[in-house]
């Protein structure tokens, strides 16, 4: 190999660690919302659970009636 290929190779290979380092922090970050979404998720069924409880009705009918 001569110093053309040498630093062709290197440029390849930092754009390489480039392009992975962007597709993990996008990686992470759809992770982190995805959490996050369905902690969202959990703590709305877990009010409305709450809720029709009080109302001593059904999940399904407070559903119905007041949703």
């Amino acid at each position: 190999m001569n110093d053309s290929d040498i630093n062709q190779f290197i440029k390849a290979l930092k754009d390489f660690i480039k392009h992975a380092e962007v597709e993990k922090l996008y990686h992470q970050s759809k992770m982190a919302y995805l959490n996050s979404k369905k902690t969202a998720q959990k703590t709305v069924h877990d009010e409305i659970e709450k809720k029709a409880a009080e109302l001593e009705v059904t999940v399904d009918y407070y559903l119905a009636e007041f949703m």
